[in-house]
């Protein structure tokens, strides 16, 4: 007897992935099951915008894509008050049930000391800067669990629900707690040995080589010659990778001439893999620490923003 019952823990044969509840539901879906169950509970969209620390036109967004994912009009909509639809009152009952579990839940992991923290990071600073450093972190906040994503998009908060990220651009972000890590330079590399054997003094004598190209930063190139008052060299072989970081690797094995970004090149250049080629370097951006105002109550992501910073201030 009780052969047929399933273990503890483990489901039952009849289900499958597809019975997954949680994997249904996209993180842009989460996001907006959130804004309506804010909205609705204020009866206003301009409210719920300052609880979730977003824009109001957000709210709407995301309560709109709502609406057109499940075919119902979810809100009465009037001058700056709104109200729910019958459908509307259905899924506040079942979002508000759901949404007080997952706090109380939350509450019990964090009271029991658990914390982690999901970042989104460009690969360069993930792989040159950040690694390198994490066990200086996770020795000093052993506590803490870090959960990396890396990736070449800066991370949006309106459709992914990451704590923060390290964005790079030319401008502070707007609508977010942005920190400035470091100014990054654009400077032409390459292999030691390749430099000598093509003569690589000027940068009119890169037209006697392979320029790498990041495919996300296609005006890198272009940009650095004209800050550097020479016009691309005409009959330029070209590689295209789809990150500084393959870009880096690939001139260190002597495929062509890369840009590669300052301050990350130091390493490089001790093991004696690849060689700064001119002294010109142009000015791209910088990388920042980013994430929602609201995010300010976040313990693990204060610890790791003083973490961070401490490290940056320390020399090299």
């Amino acid at each position: 007897m009780g052969r047929n019952n399933p273990r503890p823990g483990r489901r039952p044969p009849s289900q499958g992935r597809d019975d997954l509840a949680a994997a249904s539901l996209r993180p842009a879906h989460l996001l907006a099951l959130q804004a309506f169950d804010v909205a609705v509970r204020l009866g206003s969209f301009k409210e719920a915008a300052g609880v979730l620390n977003v824009s109001a036109s957000a709210i709407s967004h995301r309560i709109r894509n709502l609406e057109v994912h499940l075919g119902v009009a979810l809100f009465h909509r009037a001058h700056r008050v709104v109200r729910p639809t019958h459908a509307g009152e259905k899924l506040a009952a079942a979002t508000g049930r759901a949404f007080a579990l997952l706090a109380q839940a939350e509450s019990a992991v964090e009271a029991a000391g658990q914390h982690r923290l999901r970042l989104k990071v460009l690969p360069q600073f993930a792989s040159s800067w950040l690694i390198p450093r994490l066990s200086s972190f996770l020795t000093q906040h052993s506590g803490i669990d870090l959960a990396i994503e890396t990736s070449n998009r800066n991370v949006d908060f309106d459709t992914e629900t990451f704590d923060a990220g390290i964005s790079f651009g030319p401008d502070k972000p707007e609508g977010v707690v942005a920190n400035r890590l470091m100014e990054v330079r654009t400077v032409p590399v390459g292999a030691p040995a390749l430099a000598r054997r093509l003569k690589l003094r000027t940068a009119g004598d890169l037209g006697r080589t392979a320029l790498i190209h990041v495919t996300t930063f296609p005006a890198a190139w272009p940009l650095w010659f004209r800050h550097a008052g020479e016009p691309v060299p005409p009959a330029t072989r070209a590689i295209s990778v789809d990150s500084f970081v393959a870009a880096l690797q690939a001139a260190e094995r002597g495929a062509g001439v890369a840009l590669a970004l300052e301050p990350f090149i130091g390493e490089s250049e001790r093991r004696g893999t690849i060689r700064r080629l001119f002294p010109v370097g142009h000015v791209t951006g910088s990388y920042w620490l980013v994430h929602p105002p609201g995010a300010q109550r976040n313990r693990a992501l204060q610890t790791f923003k003083k973490w961070l910073l401490v490290e940056l201030a320390r020399p090299d």
